[in-house]
């Protein structure tokens, strides 16, 4: 049997198979393999870097901004990078560079006031943040900031944070009102909060500070012994206590009610050992069906590519 000659022609001129021995075949496949490798690494570079980050609510001490505060803590900040987001938010009072979560009583710190809503404003404004950028995981108060953090707790829903982290704050007992809202919603369900003070502290002392943690649950209570009235930074011995209950939420101190520093210039004390989730429900982890979407994507490119 000899073929028409058509197809004899047909075959003559048919390039050779792909799993033909053809060096510039084979340059061509590796090209592509090499290709279609550096597209996939790409995109998962790319899923990953658009995981969002699990956020940290800040309020600034009274007479500062969120931009001031910013950067009186970057130590902190940049000990979290790529970690944890900071947002930082503004009282509602006050003017200019000096804001304040809460305005002093209209008749001196001597005449507290009775009106529970005497902030309401500061508390739109934090409506509004938690409303736009929010799900947030922590909410971390400083100075008059710290004061103010129970006072948003009571009226935030619950489950707005999963952790409240406390510097060098008090009880804002010149406001009767606001304070009868936190006695209300104290403990807040059960939230963990870590509260620090500075031995040092000579802006508020340290047993009004005590008097914070006592709204709380077990507190982890961290008092270090050369720190004053500034959240710590990466010259304290508890820096690195402050950065372990933020990351897992978790406090290796012993039960008690906290103390004064010790021989290693810091004591930690009061706490109740609670591990977090950091990411949980802040969007820090893919949906289940992202695997599958990446997957599709992937299968895609190759044959694309090919």
């Amino acid at each position: 049997f000899r073929p028409p000659a058509s197809i004899l022609r047909i075959i003559a001129l048919s390039p050779p198979p792909r799993f033909a021995p053809n060096p510039l075949c084979f340059l061509v496949d590796m090209s592509r393999l090499l290709l279609i490798t550096v597209h996939a690494s790409l995109l998962l570079l790319l899923a990953r870097s658009s995981q969002a980050l699990p956020k940290i609510l800040c309020l600034h001490g009274g007479g500062m901004t969120g931009a001031s505060f910013s950067s009186s803590i970057q130590d902190l900040q940049n000990a979290l990078a790529g970690e944890y987001e900071f947002v930082f938010a503004d009282g509602a009072y006050g003017s200019g560079s000096s804001k304040l979560w809460v305005s002093d009583p209209p008749g001196g710190k001597g005449q507290a006031t009775t009106d529970p809503h005497f902030a309401d404003l500061s508390l739109d404004a934090l409506d509004a943040i938690v409303a736009a950028e929010g799900p947030f995981y922590g909410l971390l108060g400083y100075s008059q900031g710290s004061a103010f953090a129970p006072v948003y707790l009571s009226h935030a829903p619950a489950g707005t944070f999963q952790k409240v982290f406390l510097f060098c704050g008090y009880v804002p007992s010149t406001h009767a009102g606001l304070v009868s809202s936190i006695d209300a919603a104290s403990p807040f369900g059960g939230l963990p909060a870590l509260v620090w003070m500075g031995a040092n502290d000579y802006v508020i002392s340290n047993s009004m500070t005590s008097e914070q943690a006592a709204l709380f649950t077990s507190p982890q209570i961290i008092t270090s012994s050369a720190g004053y009235h500034a959240v710590p930074g990466q010259g304290d011995g508890t820096f690195s206590q402050v950065l372990a209950s933020i990351r897992s939420g978790e406090s290796d101190s012993e039960s008690g009610s906290g103390g004064s520093g010790s021989g290693s210039g810091d004591d930690s004390s009061g706490g109740e050992n609670v591990t977090l989730d950091p990411g949980a429900g802040v969007g820090s982890s893919s949906p289940p069906y992202a695997s599958f979407s990446l997957l599709f994507i992937l299968l895609l490119s190759a044959v694309w590519e090919l």
